[in-house]
């Protein structure tokens, strides 16, 4: 399978996807899929997010209840990934839910990039 995307910016989303399932994931797994859809996937089995930070966690700062809990979070990881994602016209998303871990999509998809 093939996508068109930047390997170094690629690298930064998925670093940062990663770090995170890690820091937020004390035991159980975190896991890697690719669909033949061309969507990446980190699941994790960790703490999750709250409902209430859920549509916040792309903003630029935010850092959430679990973030300030650990004390080891900047707020800026999730919003670079976001604008980094964006800017390759790929879409980043995810789906948690407290105690039942969290899953972060990158659908890669091609769409109609243009050059300027």
């Amino acid at each position: 399978m093939q996508v068109l995307t930047d390997e170094k910016w690629l690298a930064f989303i998925l670093g940062q996807l990663l770090a995170n399932a890690v820091k937020y994931t004390e035991s159980g797994t975190v896991t890697v899929t690719v669909t033949k859809n061309k969507v990446l996937k980190v699941s994790d089995t960790g703490i999750g997010i709250a409902p209430e930070d859920l549509p916040r966690i792309f903003e630029k700062g935010f850092t959430g209840y679990n973030g300030r809990a650990e004390k080891k979070s900047t707020g800026l990881g999730m919003y670079l990934s976001r604008r980094a994602a964006d800017m390759l016209g790929h879409t980043l998303s995810v789906q948690s839910a407290p105690g039942a871990g969290s899953t972060f999509s990158l659908d890669m998809k091609e769409s109609n990039l243009q050059v300027e």
